[in-house]
């Protein structure tokens, strides 16, 4: 939220401008192939995520939405939090490992490596996804 003010992104626009900055910039910056081998260790690092716990949770080869079944198009799948993302700081062993509910998608996937592929996390589509989120059940409407 804070790096959404105006105020900040001014701040940070200035700091960007400034000469020495650009020069560090230019000189570690993220050059193609940087680029490159980074989008594909996350890559790797997500689809290991999605078929470890496709294949743990929904007996799959081919990483699925442990809900619907949806296998198509892997770029729909997510990975879900089972007990809520919040409510997984309070897991005694998640928190003795290190987990935080403020992960973003790379940092989670990491740690879920790191930590050797905890139980608490499941693989959805995003619509199975965003329905359990949405519903006051914390389930989706697939689940009845």
């Amino acid at each position: 939220a804070r790096r959404q003010t105006p105020e900040y992104k001014a701040k940070k626009k200035e700091y960007n401008a400034r000469p020495e900055v650009k020069a560090k910039q230019k000189e570690y910056g993220l050059r193609p192939e940087r680029k490159e081998k980074r989008r594909k260790e996350r890559t790797d690092m997500r689809m290991q995520v999605l078929e470890h716990y496709s294949k743990s949770l929904s007996k799959s080869d081919i990483p699925c939405c442990n809900c619907c079944g949806l296998n198509s198009h892997i770029e729909f799948l997510v990975t879900d939090h089972i007990a809520g993302r919040k409510q997984m700081d309070s897991e005694p062993e998640l928190v003795k490992l290190g987990y935080s509910s403020k992960f973003n998608s790379d940092q989670l996937g990491k740690w879920i490596i790191d930590n050797n592929f905890p139980a608490g996390f499941q693989i959805l589509c995003h619509n199975c996804n965003s329905a359990k989120e949405f519903s006051k059940l914390n389930k989706c409407p697939h689940e009845k």
